[in-house]
């Protein structure tokens, strides 16, 4: 029983919340069909979420403040967010036409099609079955889930070594990137243990959330729909499953250390960027006009990548240059550096932090 209901705290946390609060940014899709786009709303609700951990906790980290205070606080902005959602809902509901309330009537599938869909679905199934099934040995979980262990119980932020359990000084590399912290903070929330929740309950939604963004990403790509996208996807999983060639790939990094920060920026973070820039790129063929609420979402995007490392301050900024010089070039749109700059701010700052405090 007590397992259930911190399964349910859960589902609410890592689901329901970031859904409704990705109702803010709805209008990034909107000509494509964003506003029913429920992939796009819980990605893009994360990255707000994750982005408003980020600037919330890493001054309390330096100020030395206890554990305590990052879950009051940023309990209050998920609060915050979550009624800003729901009043964004209500308010859309309330404006639309009644024809656009009618559901829309799918036509039949090629049965061809259906068995591509049900390779790609199984294949992904497969993948959550053996997050949550099979133990493995990761080296770096030694710290990272130790961190989050030690945050939990003592209430302390990056005081105590996880090795030793002695105390140590500010550590600029790991605290200016307190994603073991937000795995504590789930763990305070929900009252399951930390090794549970990093090791099965975070592979399900994270691997679940790569995959929504791929979709994304296929939809944009092959918007003719057909056999194109499932076979794009059954790609993608088979190149997940077989990509243990390097304990270094994306792919081994999403199925063995799916829970720590480095996999969540190269598996979602830096996917999600490219998506973002593409929706750009397509408004820029189109009528040459981005929208603020792009942007926007581009930049708190690269605030998350601060959170899972601080090779995210880097990584994410070279990926604005290049994606961003090649529309400024390609298009004539020199008013889009001054969005590009507005974005890269607080990795820029971040970065900045970090050989300080080094």
């Amino acid at each position: 029983m007590e397992l259930a209901v911190q399964s349910l705290i859960l589902a609410f946390l890592l689901f329901a919340v970031p859904t409704v609060v990705g109702g803010l940014s709805a209008k990034v899709l909107e000509k494509k069909g964003g506003k029913r786009d429920i992939c796009f709303r819980w990605v893009s609700g994360q990255m707000i979420l994750w982005a408003g951990f980020q600037v919330i906790s890493v001054p309390l980290i330096l100020a030395e403040r206890p554990f305590h205070d990052v879950v009051l606080a940023f309990s209050g902005y998920m609060a915050a967010m979550f009624l800003l959602g729901v009043a964004a809902e209500i308010r859309r509901f309330a404006v639309r036409k009644p024809e656009e309330r009618q559901q829309r009537v799918r036509g039949e599938r090629d049965p061809a099609v259906l068995f591509l869909w049900c390779c790609a679905g199984g294949l992904l199934l497969l993948q959550l079955v053996l997050a949550c099934l099979l133990a493995y040995e990761e080296g770096d979980d030694a710290y990272y889930v130790a961190v989050s262990t030690v945050t939990e119980y003592s209430d302390r932020m990056y005081y105590h070594l996880p090795y030793t359990g002695g105390t140590t000084s500010i550590d600029g590399r790991h605290s200016l990137a307190p994603m073991p912290i937000w795995v504590a903070y789930l763990a305070r929330v929900s009252g399951m243990k930390v090794v549970t929740l990093a090791q099965i309950a975070l592979p399900l939604a994270l691997i679940l959330m790569c995959g929504a963004i791929y979709l994304m990403l296929g939809r944009r790509l092959f918007p003719e729909g057909g056999k194109k996208l499932p076979l794009f996807l059954l790609f993608l999983q088979m190149l997940v499953l077989f990509g243990g060639y390097s304990t270094y790939s994306a792919e081994n990094f999403l199925l063995v250390r799916t829970a720590q920060g480095k996999a969540i920026l190269a598996n979602i973070v830096i996917p999600f960027l490219f998506l973002l820039f593409l929706v750009i790129l397509e408004r820029l063929q189109e009528d040459g006009k981005t929208g603020a609420a792009c942007w926007l979402l581009v930049g708190l995007t690269m605030v998350t990548g601060c959170l899972c490392s601080t090779q995210g301050t880097l990584l994410t900024c070279i990926f604005l240059g290049a994606a961003g010089s090649c529309a400024v070039i390609c298009y004539r749109r020199w008013r889009l550096l001054i969005p590009m700059a507005g974005c890269g701010i607080i990795p820029v700052c971040t970065a900045l932090l970090y050989f300080w405090l080094d």
